[in-house]
């Protein structure tokens, strides 16, 4: 039998995640609840949220979910959560794609597969004009980590006012080369192409706004593969994945995998 847990996020919160909608999606799973004492809060990700996050675990919260989080040092919130067996789930814009959860195992199958051939890795992640560069890499970044891509050696080879690359290689040599684009021409996608000797793999992720799914294909001496993948938000698979790390008591990840990214962001600038 599903528990059912408390929700309560504020306005902003509500705004970036879009948690009312989702939490109305979910009736077995949640139910809204006062401020006071909700069983899992909703944190928009702007500026100061690890520490608004750390407050709601100290106030009892049992979970914590960030929409939109922006890059900051989670090392406090990791200790809070930990002290308290709290569960921290970053609703992230592509990372939290279900197509790249955990148990999404043909899509992490496929990603490996070529990583252990890889010749080249290619990303571009794409955002509407205005968008802060560094929110867009952190989003990008994240896609990586999520996939289990170590990345090493990374550095800053353009930054424009609508756009950036950045270099780097992966653990086996292979060049990495990520791109982003602020612009209103094309769809705010993150894609992540790895070619091999005898073929490639390609991971398109769409705008969360939606329930798009996200697109998979490989293409190896044996022919093309596309698979299946889900329609369901991000926002969604973030809420359900806190649910259910919850119930089972197993913890989440996202805390350390944003430490990577951190860590990936301070070469960047060192």
């Amino acid at each position: 039998m599903t528990t059912q847990l408390s929700v309560y996020a504020d306005p902003q919160a509500e705004a970036a995640g879009a948690v009312p909608a989702v939490v109305a999606s979910l009736p077995l799973s949640f139910a809204p609840a006062p401020a006071s004492a909700p069983d899992v809060t909703g944190v928009a990700g702007h500026a100061g949220w690890t520490e608004r996050a750390a407050a709601a675990i100290r106030n009892g919260a049992k979970g914590v979910v960030v929409s939109g989080p922006v890059a900051e040092d989670p090392a406090e919130l990791t200790g809070v959560a930990g002290a308290a067996a709290a569960v921290v789930v970053l609703d992230q814009k592509w990372a939290g794609n279900a197509a790249l959860a955990p148990t999404s195992e043909n899509v992490h199958g496929v990603i490996a597969a070529a990583l252990s051939d890889a010749v080249l890795l290619d990303s571009v992640a794409v955002a509407g004009p205005g968008t802060d560069p560094l929110h867009l890499l952190t989003d990008q970044l994240a896609v990586l980590v999520q996939c289990g891509i170590e990345v090493q050696n990374v550095r800053m080879v353009q930054r424009l006012a609508n756009g950036y690359t950045v270099a780097g290689v992966l653990a086996g040599g292979a060049p990495v080369a990520l791109q982003g684009i602020m612009t209103s021409v094309l769809p705010a996608t993150a894609s992540l192409s790895i070619l091999t000797s005898t073929g490639r793999a390609d991971v398109v992720l769409p705008d969360p706004a939606a329930a798009w799914p996200a697109a998979v294909r490989a293409v190896t001496t044996e022919g093309a593969t596309t698979l299946p993948t889900l329609y369901e938000s991000s926002h969604r698979t973030s809420w359900s994945r806190v649910h259910s790390h919850i119930s089972s008591g197993i913890p989440a990840n996202d805390l350390a995998q944003l430490t990577s990214v951190m860590s990936l962001l301070r070469q960047l600038t060192s």
